[in-house]
């Protein structure tokens, strides 16, 4: 998916400011000729220009970069990591820019995106303006940076016209290196934090599952309890013509019960539910002996 900018309007003749930034006074006719040109209309269309983070590059190395640039200091090559590109712009007579930007998969643009969803900072455009006859008179246009304070306060979408009299540029030691790497180190720390929020959000989800599968399980225990309660217990047995199945695996019919009662003989020689004797290696001499003298003391009370 691919990270656009709205359409975003200004208008080059209302900064939305009155104390700070730079006023200036463009040629408009030459503007709108400039940006709706066949030069920056194809150049458009082709995705070949682009916008960094801030203007510190341009203003160390030209308005128009190069793709990389050799480290006075440490001799290694650095790329001019670029974080949107212009998809389309159109001038219009009033003054009114309307301009389009997708931010890239590099690490500036994945900061630059970051914060421009945050709804901060802005657009700047970057026009090589020469004054002419009084007027700043866009000649090129090198694309839109990312700052945190645009000129043109509306060219924001939720511009600074530089300076400089030319592609020229200042000289930076370490600069683009140091740059390069303060981006790829914030941009890794945002990856690893998003990555931890992920396992995060993928152990919640694993426990929410096993909550649902206790409480289903809960509930199924619950259905059997409220079940037994309703008449599937002991009690209700009685009432049943069907044989039922007692504690140990004794079954008995509920039409015979008296006489089951009325048998001395009966009741003592059937084994009550949960009384049975524990297996003879368990049990002591003194233990057996108490218990057939409990048997022949209930047998001499019922006459048996």
């Amino acid at each position: 998916m691919r990270n656009r900018t709205e359409v975003i309007r200004y208008n080059v003749k209302d900064r939305g400011r009155d104390f700070t930034g730079v006023d200036r006074d463009i040629d408009i006719p030459a503007l709108v000729l400039l940006i709706n040109g066949p030069l920056v209309q194809e150049s458009v269309r082709k995705g070949d220009i682009y916008g960094y983070m801030g203007h510190g590059f341009r203003e160390k190395y030209g308005l128009d970069l190069p793709e990389a640039i050799i480290d006075p200091l440490s001799g290694k090559t650095v790329t001019l990591e670029p974080a949107v590109k212009t998809v389309m712009i159109k001038a219009y007579n009033d003054g009114t820019i309307e301009h389009q930007q997708e931010f890239l998969p590099t690490a500036a643009g994945r900061i630059g995106w970051r914060l421009y969803q945050g709804k901060n900072w802005g657009f700047s455009s970057v026009f090589y303006a020469p004054p002419i006859n009084g007027k700043r008179t866009p000649k090129n246009y090198f694309g839109m940076d990312f700052v945190r304070s645009p000129n043109y306060d509306t060219n924001r979408g939720y511009d600074a016209m530089l300076d400089s009299t030319g592609a020229g540029a200042l000289e930076g030691q370490s600069f683009a290196e140091e740059v390069g790497a303060m981006m790829d180190s914030v941009d890794a720390i945002m990856a690893a934090n998003e990555a931890a929020a992920e396992d995060i959000s993928q152990d919640y989800l694993r426990q929410c599952k096993l909550n649902d599968d206790l409480v289903g399980h809960n509930a199924k225990l619950l259905g059997i309890i409220s079940s037994l309660k309703k008449g599937q217990a002991a009690g209700s047995m009685l009432d049943s013509t069907s044989p039922a199945l007692l504690e140990r695996g004794y079954t008995f019919t509920p039409g015979k019960a008296n006489a089951m009662m009325d048998s001395a003989a009966h009741y003592m020689t059937v084994p009550l539910p949960g009384l049975e004797e524990e297996p003879e290696d368990s049990k002591t001499q003194e233990e057996r002996g108490l218990l057939q003298k409990g048997i022949a003391l209930v047998k001499n009370v019922i006459g048996f």
